[in-house]
């Protein structure tokens, strides 16, 4: 109508242009710290309470969203594609309602993490879910497609599979020396993205060896 048509176009409407995207989005008093040397992917979406280490990367379509509690990503960690972070106001089980995935840590494509802490060194495999409190301890390793429940624990050196997740098996000493070589490798390949300095060929066929020789689904 004529009156709908006088609104639009008033000059106190505010005119609003949905087709951009916010990559680092301020909720309230919090805005995302991103260090100076670690890669946020354009399509990446980073929201309140949310910190970027050194050295750290978070790639296409990823969402950390901190707008409840704090999200951590450590140096020389990695959070693949379309992963969800988030965080609640508290856990049932007591645990730090953070999310914390600490340094040289592998977070897998599409995975789902909630108020859970990743210590150093560990790998989660693409498309697990973590949910609230749960603890993965170093050096530790998450199957592909794996359901951790609240409250659970992975401890040190175990490999775990499954939903929900239960243990599978002790890992070598040789698969452990591999979990940061994975990370930085992947890493890697985010500095090749960004700065092309290096073949992208090299550093994927880097990555895919690495991740064949745990024999893991990753």
């Amino acid at each position: 109508s004529s009156a709908a048509a006088a609104a639009a176009a008033g000059p106190d409407r505010v005119r609003w242009d949905y087709r951009g995207q916010r990559q680092f989005v301020p909720l309230g008093q919090w805005l995302p710290k991103v260090a100076v040397d670690a890669y946020v992917a354009p399509e990446a979406v980073l929201a309140g309470q949310v910190t970027v280490h050194d050295g750290a990367s978070v790639w296409s379509g990823a969402v950390l969203r901190g707008d409840l509690n704090k999200i951590t990503l450590g140096f020389c960690a990695n959070v693949q594609e379309r992963c969800v972070l988030h965080a609640a106001w508290a856990a049932p089980t007591g645990l730090p309602a953070e999310t914390l995935v600490d340094r040289y840590v592998t977070v897998g494509a599409y995975s789902l993490l909630r108020s859970c802490t990743i210590e150093p060194e560990c790998i989660i495999g693409q498309h697990s879910i973590l949910m609230e409190g749960s603890l993965v301890e170093t050096n530790s390793i998450l199957e592909a497609g794996s359901v951790l429940p609240p409250g659970r624990r992975i401890p040190t050196g175990e490999l775990w599979a499954g939903s929900p997740a239960r243990f599978v098996r002790k890992l070598t000493n040789e698969e452990i020396m591999e979990i940061p070589k994975l990370a930085t490798a992947i890493n890697d390949l985010m500095q090749s993205h960004f700065s092309e300095f290096l073949p992208y060929s090299n550093a994927y066929l880097e990555v895919e060896k690495l991740k064949k020789s745990f024999s893991i689904p990753l």
